[in-house]
């Protein structure tokens, strides 16, 4: 019978999730059950080398809004544990999807923010 050093460093390397080939000598030390195991390794794992790729970029995609104020996103803050120097507990926020503007403002109450909608008219 035949007993390959590399294959045995590749399976062992497999089996313990694509351990550096280096710490498998040290992990005989550690775990009993273990071969010896060369850390001579030639090549490049492939599973190795594809959980190193990093995601590419996302797609351009075209925007969907036709103008300005034509979508905008908002939000209100939840209440702040400390009221700021105004005492103002709130804040909303108006993202123009278009271009990309945004405003923010500070709010005592909560019941303000569809005033403070009203008001961003001029929004753009």
């Amino acid at each position: 019978m035949v007993h390959d050093t590399n294959h045995q460093s590749k399976l062992w390397h497999r089996r313990l999730a694509h351990l550096h080939y280096d710490a498998l000598p040290k992990l005989k030390k550690l775990v009993c059950g273990i071969p010896d195991v060369q850390t001579q390794h030639y090549g490049v794992c492939p599973g190795c080398a594809s959980g190193k790729k990093n995601r590419g970029p996302f797609p351009f995609i075209k925007k969907k809004t036709k103008g300005i104020l034509h979508l905008i996103h908002s939000n209100v803050c939840s209440p702040m544990p400390v009221h700021s120097l105004g005492g103002h507990l709130y804040y909303i926020t108006f993202i123009n999807d278009f271009s990309r503007k945004t405003c923010i403002y500070c709010l005592k109450h909560k019941d303000e923010a569809f005033e403070m909608f009203k008001e961003v008219q001029g929004f753009g």
